[in-house]
């Protein structure tokens, strides 16, 4: 066996120590469910967001910046 080789076995083996590890230790997805908060706590109206900082909104008209000129 050459040096290579045994160097190879020990970074293999690591590697897949490290990914069994995870596997077993790591959390599941139930887990990371329970942890996450509900949808409508993260959702913010605009009246809210109006009525919070004083400010209207406003309409603005979106250009092309492609002009057909170039590729």
């Amino acid at each position: 066996m050459k040096m290579q080789d045994i160097k190879t076995l020990i970074m293999s083996g690591t590697i897949i120590l490290a990914v069994v590890l995870y596997m077993i230790f790591g959390r599941t997805p139930a887990e990371d469910k329970d942890s996450t908060t509900s949808e409508q706590q993260g959702i913010i109206s605009i009246e809210a967001v109006e009525e919070k900082t004083g400010n209207d909104r406003f309409n603005v008209e979106y250009i092309k910046a492609y002009d057909g000129l170039s590729l």
